[in-house]
């Protein structure tokens, strides 16, 4: 089974300057790393890519048990805190305030057969089967408040957080829209480990994003593009070769702009391709 993977992140057309980061890589095994930094905390950029080298300086533990969904519920959290750790020393030797790290992780990599995720804060996670049919998964949270990793390391700051978002119990939401069924969604607590497992025979595309995957609006109707049409189009990959991730998604921005439609926040895309 062979498989090609790529990743690229771009600026949203409401920010002065990109907040999103991704990274990929190809040992121990393929993998592809993304963070979103929060707009309302100073200098969340930089906390974007620590969480996201230091996340890689973890993969192999995060795969060391993949085959074992028991194992890995017990050490989502374990590892987003160990990641967050090595992140604040590097912040404080930089003199750099806590909430720097206020940004949302995803961490995905391939075992051959399946992709595995696991997401620390929100993001989205998009499936084309062999058919073509495409679905898209939206993690979201109450208020618009992902719980960021940097909560783990200060009880004030997550005791506020906890306040902020109403109920903590039904604060996580995991919306499922899919092309061929009726859209769903599931509440889950605010600190429930989110992650998800795909067999590569049964969908052998694919991605994962931060939100900004559901950001884009129709500039002259005013109204938001479903997240589905969006995928359809970023997953229409013509070629494998190179950058494959990069070609695709700034031809996407191209077309809809001439279309006026345009993604608001930061977007991050990493691809996973099984070609048989």
């Amino acid at each position: 089974m062979a498989i090609v993977f790529g990743s690229y992140y771009t600026i949203g057309k409401m920010h002065w300057y990109c907040e999103d980061y991704a990274m990929q890589g190809r040992e121990p095994f393929p993998h592809v790393i993304l963070a979103d930094g929060c707009s309302a905390s100073l200098n969340s950029e930089v906390g974007a890519r620590l969480l996201v080298l230091n996340a890689r300086q973890e993969i192999e533990r995060f795969a060391r048990v993949s085959g074992d969904e028991a194992e890995r519920t017990a050490l989502h959290w374990r590892l987003g805190r160990r990641i967050a750790r090595r992140a604040a020393r590097q912040i404080q030797a930089l003199r750099l305030p806590p909430e720097t790290l206020d940004a949302t992780l995803l961490v995905s990599w391939c075992d051959g057969a399946k992709v595995f995720v696991h997401l620390y804060g929100d993001g989205c996670i998009a499936t084309r089967r062999a058919d073509g049919s495409v679905a898209v998964i939206q993690v979201e949270y109450a208020e618009n408040a992902p719980y960021y990793l940097s909560y783990l390391l200060d009880t004030e700051r997550q005791a506020f957080y906890q306040e902020a978002i109403g109920d903590p119990a039904v604060a996580q939401s995991v919306r499922y829209l899919n092309e061929t069924t009726d859209s769903s969604i599931r509440r889950e607590q605010f600190n429930a480990p989110i992650m998800f497992s795909f067999d590569l025979a049964t969908f052998p595309t694919i991605a994962v994003a931060t939100d900004g995957l559901h950001s884009f609006i129709n500039a002259e109707t005013s109204n938001w593009v479903n997240s589905l049409e969006v995928t359809r189009a970023m997953l229409d990959f013509g070629s494998y070769e190179g950058a494959f991730v990069r070609d695709r998604l700034e031809k996407v921005l191209i077309e809809f702009g001439k279309r006026s439609i345009f993604n608001l926040d930061d977007l991050s895309l990493g691809v996973f391709v099984e070609r048989g």
